[in-house]
């Protein structure tokens, strides 16, 4: 079976684009639509919608951050866990129905493009029947950025799942080549796939993590959208490569993953009823 130009770009850059086709760019736009309509809610109405531990739903500006917790991202945030709506306190009220409907839309579009990603590469390995069913453990995160004199809105980090699909209207993201930070140019309707340790992890070191940074152009608003691609949770989950006989367990690095980033650990059944 012929490699995909995703899993060579990957190979030889640990990074690839792909470009959205017409319907998966309507259901972006929609998205950032109601994305803006939520975010610009009062901060009450917008708690409302969020877990107790942070997990589910709203998460407010300086719970997370890339380095260190002094340094909050510059931005809240809202998660989307394993297209449930029902893990959303609350997730029936007006304040955020329309911007839950149009996260299911865009869902499906960036859960068949992770699928496609991970099947070409079980493959590229020789595993075709090892492509972890990521689905249920797997979430949209929509960062809402707040105006800062700081230089960077996030620092320098890796995400820490098995890829990031990610996509901003307006600049910012760097991302490391070499020894430098270079930009990424805008596309309104391009994905830059970004690898996660979990896939450095999942290919015996083929493949190493994209370190990336955001850098603050001072824009009076900035969205950005991702879909964070996870291993199962619940689960012990095998490598593609497993390098030297060394005993690897890919679910085990994801539940303890998100600790870097201030989060507590992953739940290991994402689709449960939040709390609230």
């Amino acid at each position: 079976m012929p490699q995909s130009a995703t899993t060579a770009e990957l190979l030889a850059h640990a990074r690839a684009t792909i470009d959205l086709p017409a319907e998966a760019a309507k259901a972006l736009t929609a998205l950032r639509t109601a994305a803006a309509d939520f975010f610009t809610q009062d901060e009450a109405v917008k708690r409302a919608h969020g877990s107790d531990d942070f997990t589910y739903g709203f998460r407010p500006y300086g719970r997370q951050y890339s380095i260190s917790p002094d340094r909050p991202d510059m931005n809240e945030s809202f998660t989307y866990w394993a297209d449930n709506p029902t893990t959303i306190p609350h997730h029936d009220a007006p304040s955020v129905t329309p911007f839950l409907q149009a996260l299911r839309d865009y869902w499906a579009v960036a859960a068949g493009i992770t699928e496609e990603v991970l099947a070409d590469l079980a493959t590229h390995y020789g595993q075709p029947q090892a492509v972890p069913p990521f689905r249920d453990y797997s979430y949209l995160e929509i960062n809402w950025y707040h105006p800062t004199d700081r230089d960077l809105l996030q620092d320098r980090h890796e995400d820490g799942h098995l890829l990031t699909l990610a996509i901003s209207d307006g600049p910012g993201l760097e991302i490391e080549t070499g020894e430098r930070m270079d930009p990424v140019r805008v596309h309104d309707n391009q994905l830059l796939v970004m690898p996660g340790s979990l896939l450095t992890a999942m290919t015996g070191d083929e493949i190493p993590p994209l370190y990336h940074q955001v850098r603050n152009h001072r824009l009076p608003r900035r969205l950005t959208v991702l879909f964070l691609g996870n291993p199962p949770l619940d689960r012990a989950v095998p490598p593609f490569v497993n390098r030297e006989g060394r005993t690897v367990d890919i679910g085990q690095l994801a539940r303890t993953s998100g600790a870097m980033f201030g989060l507590p650990p992953a739940p290991s059944r994402p689709g449960a009823q939040a709390s609230g």
